[in-house]
């Protein structure tokens, strides 16, 4: 392992550039100087590790505004199935609201006097209905 200790950071700078190829034909409003700059090498053994400093770095970037397209409800491909459980659990609120009699006409508005009496091809109309007077199904 090899360190290079710089006295200045112009120094390190020209090292850099110089190392780099960039220093050749380079004209600078900064004072040059006719010798190198000095450099020394330290050779360090794997159990002797010397710390490295490095001055601190400010960028500034632009606050970066993204505005996102709403992303659109998710499209129901299939017709869900309901059950007898399903229906009965979402009337029971409405029951212990008071409502009962608005159930009752719903029932009837489906031709039929109680809810096990109803066909499983009305389920999901039934369980539309009842979403219309404010059940969670």
């Amino acid at each position: 392992m090899i360190n290079v200790n710089f006295e200045t950071l112009d120094e390190m700078l020209r090292f850099a550039n110089r190392l780099a190829g960039l220093g050749q034909g380079e004209s600078s409003s900064a004072p040059t100087q006719e010798s190198p700059a000095p450099v020394t090498l330290v050779p360090q053994t794997q159990t002797q590790q010397m710390p490295v400093q490095q001055a601190p770095v400010q960028t500034q970037t632009a606050p970066v505004q993204q505005t996102l397209a709403p992303t659109p409800a998710p499209v129901q491909t299939t017709t869900p199935r309901y059950t007898m459980d399903d229906l009965a659990g979402a009337a029971v609120p409405l029951m212990e609201s008071g409502r009962q009699a608005d159930l009752l006409n719903l029932l009837a508005q489906f031709g039929v006097e109680s809810l096990p009496a109803l066909p499983k091809e009305q389920y999901g109309a039934f369980a539309t209905a009842l979403r219309g007077l404010g059940a969670q199904i």
